[in-house]
């Protein structure tokens, strides 16, 4: 099996990644939780901040309810060092091959069955997402 092969099987819904992200504007890896694919060659992610008062004045300015938010607690087995903060209303695809290219990503862990609960839950109540990528991203979420 090729290293490619194997790294795209390492996808699995929950898995947290870290990397330096082209989307956003830090020079500084960040975790990312896998949500879910898209055809063959795509993953959507979820993009994790430790800026709880930053993301939290974002909710409040723009009316966004809080239950879109789900907190990834630090512990030893999902690697995260400081809690982290996930809008799951902003769903970021990304392709595959452009992960495996970009230098700096890494599996790390994954998060707990009631943090995974939570983000179904919150996926599921985001008004803010397409509907065609929310019902993608919960047609191959697994029932927790």
């Amino acid at each position: 099996m090729s290293d490619y092969t194997n790294f795209k099987s390492s996808f699995v819904i929950g898995a947290i990644c870290w990397f330096v992200n082209p989307k956003i504007s830090s020079l500084d890896p960040h975790p990312h939780v896998f949500i879910g694919t898209k055809g063959d060659n795509s993953v959507f992610l979820f993009c994790g901040t430790s800026q709880f008062e930053k993301k939290k004045r974002y909710f409040e300015l723009n009316d966004i309810s809080f239950e879109t938010m789900v907190r990834v607690q630090a512990n030893e087995t999902n690697t995260i060092t400081k809690d982290t903060y996930l809008n799951c209303n902003e769903a970021q695809e990304h392709k595959i091959m452009d992960l495996y290219l970009n230098g700096s990503f890494s599996f790390k862990g994954t998060v707990s069955e009631s943090e995974l609960y939570q983000i179904r839950n919150a996926i599921s109540l985001s008004e803010l997402m397409e509907q065609e990528i929310q019902s993608e991203i919960l047609t191959n979420f697994p029932i927790v």
